[in-house]
Parts: structure tokens; sequence; C-alpha cells
């Protein structure tokens, strides 16, 4: 896609159909380590020899190179200048690299667990032990429970170099890759030379099933209680799931819109009862949203002082109950409406100027 915003730039996106939920029971966290290795060999560059390129493009490593791994999906960005074009096509190049061609040297691997150990320690956080504690009652009954990308750390110490060699020739594969291009480019030349790079790549003859995975209903309802000395606050949260919402007709995107005018009018409530004098918690809010790719979820949530639990989700559940069963004012409702029309009047009035990185993320 064409964008000038801002000049001279194009954000570039590859991105991977797959993620820690494909890992097989050897291979948890090595999606995540598969994503660190892109910068550590490929056939057309040694060693570091992708970052120290990208580098004499003027980009920096983390606002201008990256990359992220989550359960469904990796995705690697670039920024790159648009005003040399073989410097500009030599980034696409780069991007072909980590779809198709690395390395997988045994000795960078070895290099890089001691990197993976160290960011696992540095995510030891309160809020990431209190998740930790958490997924496996959200996400019961799924494989989701137990393929947090970062992973199990005796794999990443000990596994086999085939063992990341086999998750690379499973999933990197030409029908689960795509690549995104927005910026100040011509876009028919820019799709030309997609096309003309990426034919390169081979597909699987027999590839694996890349499947979904889904997150179970259950009838009953699941309670986990989570502490860590460290955490400054208390929440009570209650989570309903749901099959993913669906962006692909008119009908769908009525019943989001929809969604989103009902969340802003709860959240106004919640937001009032908040400011009374005896409220019984800190602030209180409504969200909706994908939870996992095949699955949604709504959540209220609390703040609390101390372990003042049971007010703050009688009136969480009281106010919903009531919404239930009562619904909403005309007043609320126009309200909600106008808040919503004066956010896309204002999108509107900036459409020439929107930033090329949040449509590259969209497209992704």
């Amino acid at each position: 896609r064409e964008n000038d915003e801002p000049r001279d730039r194009a954000f570039l996106r590859l991105a991977v159909n797959a993620g820690s939920i494909l890992e097989d029971e050897d291979q948890l966290g090595l999606a995540h380590f598969l994503e660190h290795m892109a910068f550590n060999g490929t056939a057309g560059y040694s060693g570091n020899d992708i970052i120290a390129f990208l580098e004499t493009l003027g980009m920096q490593f983390g606002p201008d190179i990256n990359a992220y791994t989550g359960f469904d999906q990796t995705v690697y960005q670039l920024t790159v200048p648009t005003d040399d074009p073989e410097l500009f096509e030599q980034a696409f190049s780069v991007l072909l690299e980590w779809a198709d061609r690395m390395t997988l040297d045994i000795s960078e691997i070895n290099k890089e667990r001691g990197v993976i150990l160290e960011e696992w320690r540095s995510r030891r956080s309160a809020t990431q032990r209190i998740a930790e504690q958490q997924y496996p009652v959200l996400f019961s009954g799924s494989r989701y429970a137990n393929r947090l990308p970062i992973g199990d750390m005796d794999i990443v110490g000990s596994f086999e170099p085939d063992v990341l060699s086999r998750f690379y020739e499973d999933w990197y594969r030409p029908d689960l890759c795509a690549v995104i291009a927005v910026g100040d480019f011509d876009a028919s030349d820019v799709e030309l030379l997609i096309t003309n790079l990426f034919g390169r790549m081979v597909p699987n003859e027999e590839p694996r099933v890349r499947e979904d995975f889904t997150v179970p209903g259950h009838e009953d309802t699941r309670i986990v209680v989570s502490s860590d000395p460290e955490t400054p606050y208390t929440n009570v949260t209650v989570v309903t799931k749901r099959p993913a919402d669906e962006l692909n007709t008119t009908d769908d995107y009525r019943s989001i819109l929809a969604g989103s005018l009902f969340s802003a009018m709860l959240n106004n409530r919640l937001d009032e009862i908040s400011r009374l004098p005896d409220a019984p918690f800190i602030g209180a809010s409504v969200s909706s949203g994908r939870f996992v790719r095949t699955t949604s979820a709504a959540s209220l949530t609390a703040a609390v002082e101390g372990n003042n639990i049971a007010p703050a989700l009688e009136a969480l559940l009281l106010e919903a109950r009531r919404v239930s069963l009562h619904g909403f004012t005309s007043t609320e409702l126009d309200r909600a409406k106008a808040d919503r029309m004066r956010a896309i009047e204002q999108m509107f009035r900036e459409r020439d100027n929107v930033h090329s990185a949040p449509l590259a993320d969209e497209y992704v």
C-alpha cells in the first residue's frame, strides 16, 4: 500500500502463520528461539551481518528492526528508507532470508541459549508470575495452557539443533508466510519485487496440517486466586469466553460496533460508581475482544483497596445484571454514539496523515 507518511520510508512485515501453539512437546520455546536466530546467520548473511547491513541504512535495532513471537504467529518488522532503490530492494531480500534461509548454526544456537534465559529472567515480574498462575485456568482444556511463547527453559538450554530445524522446516513455508509493505513507494513495483523474490520459496511436498486450536467452554465457573508479594494492587476479574468475533460482513461489523457502544456505556456507569463517596472499587472497566485466534472474551475488572474483593465483585455483577434486565437509557446511547462519531470524524479528517506503521500492523 502506498502511503507517504512519513516520506522516504517503508514499513515492512514478514508475518509467519506459526507461533508457540504449533510447537511439539520437545520444542517448547523454540518458536521464540527461532525468531532470535533470524538475526544470527542466514545463507546470505553470516553471524550478525544482517543487523550490520540494516544499520548501514540508518536503522536501529528495536525501533526499526524487531520481531515478536505469539501463540499463533511470528512477525518480523523493518523500517527502511526508500530513496535508494538498490538498498530498498535489498531490504526485501532480508525478509526472504528470514523466511527461507536461516542457517541455524550450532555455535550461534549455543550462544543464544543464554540470551533467551536472560530474557526469561528479566520478564519474571509480578505481572508475569501472576499471569502464569492464571493461564492454566483461563486456557483450561486447551493447548494454549502449556504453550507460552517464552517456553520451557530446560528445553531451551538443552535441545538438539535438529529439533529447531524441524520447526523451521515444518512451518516457515510459502503458504504460511505473508509479506506486507506500506510506505512511500510505487505499489505495483513493490508487488512485482515481492512476487519475484518470494516466488523462489519451494512449497513443502507433504506439509504438516496447520491446525487452529480452540479454548473450550465449560458449564461450571472456574476460579483462580493468584498472588505475588511484589504486586502493588488487588484486582478482581470476571472473564466470559466465546467463539472468536469475525469481521467479514456488514452484519459482523454491525455486531462489533454494537459491542463497542455497549462497552462504552457500561464503562461510563462503572466510572460514575467509582466516583461515589462509598465506592466499592477504586476503578472498574469492561472490555471485549480477541482472546486468542479462535476465541474472544469479555471481562469485567475492578481494582480494590487492600483485599476488599467481595463488595467490588458484587457491584460488578450487579451492574452487569442490571444492564441484562433493563438495558440502557436512550440518553446513555446517544452519548455513546456522539463520542464514537467524534472519534470517527477525527480519523476522517486525519485520513491523509495516517502513519504507515499502524497500517502495516493492521494488515498483519
